[in-house]
């Protein structure tokens, strides 16, 4: 997030002292972008835009760098999910965003994200902790009964330009994301 330092000039003499404001995300128009958006993941993925077009699904900031990353819907996906992709900008063009997972193996990622009765998954963009999230759960057959519910966590490396696994920030999110859906399928 962009910081500005105002002086408060009490006179022409001298300046009284000085506070920040914090600003809003540099503004990137991610649908104006579509069509570069489109480019890289299909040159990234094979079958983005398989089933439809290549959507910006939601925007954040969440890198710290003070410009909004994009959730990026492939076009792609399964029976009940579609297959998601974290975007960011360098050098003023959309790139795909690199993760190092548990393996340490770096490379870009495909989230899912969708339900049915008996499953779930889900991708966050955490901007407190600078992270992805993505989370996944599962029910009973006839979806009352809350089953196995497990997540992973990513946090931004500035240093590196890409989200790195993180055990303990997985632990944290995963149980806070396992709270919320096992009360969703308690209060239906």
């Amino acid at each position: 997030m962009r910081r500005e330092v105002v002086l408060a000039c009490a006179s022409m003499i001298g300046c009284t002292g000085a506070f920040a404001l914090e600003s809003s995300p540099t503004v990137v128009d991610w649908k104006a972008m579509l069509p570069e958006v489109q480019e890289a993941t299909q040159k990234e993925f094979r079958d983005a835009g398989e089933h439809y077009a290549v959507s910006i699904s939601r925007t954040a900031e969440v890198t710290g760098r003070g410009t909004l990353e994009a959730l990026v819907d492939l076009g792609s996906g399964g029976a009940y999910t579609d297959a998601m992709t974290v975007m960011r900008m360098e050098d003023g063009r959309p790139v795909v965003a690199l993760f190092r997972g548990k393996d340490g193996m770096v490379s870009s990622m495909v989230f899912l994200e969708g339900a049915s009765v008996m499953h779930g998954k889900a991708v966050e963009m955490v901007r407190s902790e600078h992270a992805i999230f993505s989370g996944h759960w599962s029910r009973n057959s006839d979806g009352t009964k809350f089953g196995k519910c497990k997540g992973e966590a990513y946090r931004w490396n500035a240093a590196a330009k890409r989200f790195d696994f993180s055990q303990g920030l997985s632990n944290k999110l995963t149980r806070d994301f396992c709270r919320k859906k096992r009360a969703e399928v308690t209060t239906h």
